[in-house]
C-alpha cells in the first residue's frame, strides 16, 4: 500500500512561512515599467503560442494513452496496479522542424548544436524563444549583452540526456575486463585511467548541455551573448512563474533592459510516471482526454504532459527606444514557502490566501481573472479554492485551469499558463477549465467549463504551486 503522512494537527502560520518575496514594479517613473513584448510557446497542442491558444480555445484536448514506442519501460508500467498509461506527449518531429526552420543554429558548432537539438528539453526551450523574439520583433543580434539577462529555469534536467549518459556508462562498465599484461607501473596508470577518458569523451557535451537543468538556460545565453546574469530557478511546478518575476524584478531594479524568461520540461519518462503514480497524484481514469479534471468532483489527478514557455521582458524606456509594441505590463509579483510537506499543500487555503493579499489584492486591486494551478488532485483543488474564498471574499474574480487541455507541463506549468493568461489578456477572452462537468462542491469559486469573451478585461492574475512548498502569484495589466 502507498502510503502519504500529512500531520494534519499543524497548520501554517504567517510565522512559518517564511520570508517573502514580494515585489510591486509600477511607480511614478512610467520609465522603469516592465512590459511583455513577446511570447513563445511549444506544447502538446502547438508547436508555437498561436497554436496552443487557438487550439485551448477551441476546447482540444491533448491527454492521450501512449503506445510502447512514446514511452520507455511501457511493459513494466502497463504491469503497475491501477496505473493508467496516459501522457500529453509532443510532437517532437514538429519540434525539430521549427527549430532548424528558425536557423538558430546555422552558426552554431555541432559540439553545441548536437546536444541541443537531441534533448528535447532544451529543443522545445529554443523553439520557444525563438517565437518569443521574433513576436517581440528582435533578434539576438540586435540585443546589447551587457544590458541583457537570462533567467530560464526546469524542475529537473533534460532525463532522456541523463538516460543516454547513464546507459552508456553502464555498457562499458559492463564489459568483459581484458586480460592483464606484464608491464611498468606506468603503462597500468596509463590503462586504468583510459576508460574513464573515453567515458568523459563520449558524455561531456551531453553533461554540460542535455543533462544539467540551467541546460536549455545556458543555451539561450550563448545565443544572445548575456552577460548581465544567467540564472536558472528550480522551484517545480511553479518555476516558469518565479522565472518570469525574477525577471521583472531585474529590469524594474535597472539591472538589464531586456530579460528572456521562462521555462521547460521534458518529463514524460517511466520514472516520472511511476514515481508520480506511487504518490497517487496522476489521474487512474480510463480515459485519457477526461483524466484531467481540475475541481470536477469525481477527480482524482493529473496527466504528465512536456512543453515549454518564453516571454520577452524589456523595460518601457527600452521598449519605447524601438517603438515595440506592449502585450501587457507586470505589475506585481512574489512567493512564498508552504511549510506543510514536500509533497503536500496547505489545505486549509491560509497560503494560498496570503500570497494573494500580499501580491494581488491590496490597494484595492482585484484581477479580472485570476488563472490557476488547478492540477486536478482534491488537496491543491481545496488549497486554491479556500484561499481565493479567503482573500477575495464575495467579490471572487472569474478563474479559470487549463491542465484538462493540456496536461501538467510539471517545471513548465508556470511559464506556459503565464503565457496564455498573456494571451487572455490581449486577446480579451478566457479559456475554459476543460472536463469540468460537476464542479466539487467544496470549490465555491467561479469556473465556467467553456471559453468565453471578456472585453472589460484590464488585470489578471496567475496563480502557481510546486512541490516543496513553492507558492508563487504575478499579477499583468493588459498592455
Amino acid at each position: 500500500m502507498d502510503c502519504i503522512l500529512i500531520d494534519t494537527e499543524t497548520l501554517p502560520t504567517l510565522e512559518t512561512l517564511g520570508r517573502p518575496d514580494v515585489f510591486e514594479f509600477s511607480n511614478q517613473n512610467r520609465n522603469d515599467d516592465v512590459l511583455v513584448t513577446g511570447l513563445g510557446l511549444v506544447t502538446p497542442l502547438g508547436c508555437s503560442a498561436r497554436e496552443t491558444w487557438e487550439a485551448v480555445m477551441n476546447g482540444q484536448r491533448a491527454g492521450r494513452s501512449l503506445t510502447c514506442v512514446e514511452i520507455d519501460h511501457f511493459d513494466h508500467l502497463s504491469a503497475m496496479p491501477g496505473l493508467a498509461l496516459h501522457g500529453a506527449a509532443m510532437d517532437y518531429a514538429a519540434v525539430s522542424m521549427r527549430l532548424e526552420r528558425s536557423k538558430l543554429l546555422e552558426t552554431v558548432p555541432s559540439k553545441l548544436s548536437g546536444p541541443w537539438r537531441s534533448e528535447p528539453m532544451v529543443a522545445m526551450s529554443l523553439v520557444a524563444f525563438a517565437e518569443a523574439m521574433s513576436h517581440a520583433g528582435l533578434r539576438c543580434r540586435d540585443l546589447k549583452p551587457e544590458r541583457t539577462a537570462i533567467v530560464f529555469g526546469s524542475s529537473k534536467g533534460g532525463l532522456r540526456s541523463t538516460e543516454r549518459m547513464v546507459e552508456a556508462l553502464a555498457t562499458r562498465h559492463t564489459r568483459k575486463p581484458q586480460m592483464a599484461t606484464v608491464g611498468t607501473d606506468d603503462d597500468a596508470e596509463e590503462r586504468m585511467s583510459q576508460p574513464v577518458i573515453q567515458i568523459h569523451d563520449e558524455s561531456e557535451d551531453l553533461w554540460n548541455w542535455g543533462v544539467q537543468p540551467d541546460s536549455a538556460m545556458r543555451a539561450i545565453t550563448a545565443l544572445t551573448g548575456s552577460t548581465v546574469a544567467s540564472s536558472c530557478p528550480i522551484a517545480a511546478c511553479a518555476t516558469g512563474l518565479i522565472a518570469l518575476l525574477q525577471g521583472a524584478a531585474m529590469i524594474h531594479r535597472g539591472e538589464c533592459d531586456v530579460c528572456i524568461v521562462g521555462s521547460a520540461d521534458a518529463g514524460l519518462r517511466a520514472s516520472v510516471l511511476a514515481s508520480f503514480h506511487r504518490l497517487r497524484v496522476t489521474s487512474r481514469h480510463w480515459d485519457a482526454a477526461t483524466a484531467c479534471r481540475p475541481f470536477d468532483k469525481s477527480r482524482d489527478g493529473f496527466v504528465v504532459g512536456e512543453g515549454a514557455g518564453v516571454a520577452v521582458l524589456e523595460s518601457r524606456a527600452h521598449a519605447s527606444s524601438r517603438r515595440a509594441r506592449s502585450i501587457a505590463k507586470i505589475l506585481a509579483g512574489g512567493w512564498l514557502n508552504d511549510p506543510t510537506g514536500m509533497t503536500q499543500v496547505d489545505e486549509s487555503g491560509a497560503v494560498v490566501s496570503e500570497i494573494l493579499k500580499r501580491t494581488v489584492t491590496f490597494n484595492g486591486r482585484r484581477p479580472d481573472v485570476l488563472s490557476l494551478h488547478g492540477t486536478g488532485t482534491e488537496s491543491n483543488d481545496l488549497a486554491e479554492a479556500r484561499g481565493i474564498q479567503m482573500a477575495f471574499g464575495a467579490n471572487m474574480p472569474q478563474c479559470f485551469g487549463i491542465k484538462g487541455a493540456i496536461g501538467h507541463l510539471l517545471g513548465a506549468a508556470g511559464s506556459v499558463e503565464a503565457v496564455l493568461t498573456l494571451l487572455a489578456l490581449q486577446h480579451q477572452q478566457i479559456p475554459g477549465t476543460t472536463n469540468l462537468t460537476c464542479v466539487d462542491e467544496r470549490c465555491r469559486i467561479p469556473l465556467q467549463p467553456d471559453a468565453r469573451k471578456m472585453p472589460q478585461m484590464q488585470l489578471a492574475a496567475k496563480l502557481s504551486l510546486g512541490f516543496g512548498g513553492h507558492v508563487a502569484c504575478g499579477l499583468f495589466e493588459r498592455g
